[in-house]
């Protein structure tokens, strides 16, 4: 009787216990940032009509970069001549590079970069189409914007 009664009572105790599931949701945000700076903002033409700066870029999201020109060239600072030059852009982290002429920044050009670039370097480099013929000052100025892109899930 005693065995009957163990072997009833163990049968009875397995079964009284239960498990209980819990599903744990985590979550997080980290707000898009996208900036940068620049080694000059005032760039000088050699004699060569070649000038270049390098932009430090810190996003921690892809990214839109716009350009635009203020005068589609450099502009005489005593008349209406306004001499075309190419800008190119170039990001090595990003196997990136696009070159386009200063009068087509007229309006403004975008273009994305889907990767992510923490503490990059670009390098910003501007060639005249023509040499400069006429003595006097020259001057344009290129706007460069860098945001989190829409393309890629930031915003826009």
């Amino acid at each position: 009787m005693r065995k009957s009664i163990a072997i009833i009572l163990s049968a009875y105790a397995f079964n009284a216990y239960s498990s209980d599931g819990v599903s744990l949701t985590l979550i997080g945000y980290i707000p898009e940032k996208c900036g940068f700076t620049a080694e000059s903002n005032n760039l000088s033409l050699s004699n060569n009509g070649l000038a270049s700066t390098e932009l430090v870029i810190d996003c921690n999201s892809p990214m839109r970069v716009s350009m635009q020109s203020e005068n589609g060239g450099l502009r005489h600072q005593k008349g209406t001549q306004i001499n075309d030059y190419s800008v190119t852009l170039s990001i090595a982290d990003a196997n990136y590079s696009t070159s386009v002429l200063a009068h087509q920044l007229k309006n403004t050009k975008m273009f994305n970069v889907n990767e992510i670039l923490f503490k990059s370097i670009a390098t910003l480099q501007l060639k005249l189409v023509d040499p400069l013929i006429y003595a006097g000052n020259y001057q344009d100025v290129i706007r460069i914007e860098m945001t989190p892109s829409a393309i890629s899930g930031g915003v826009w």
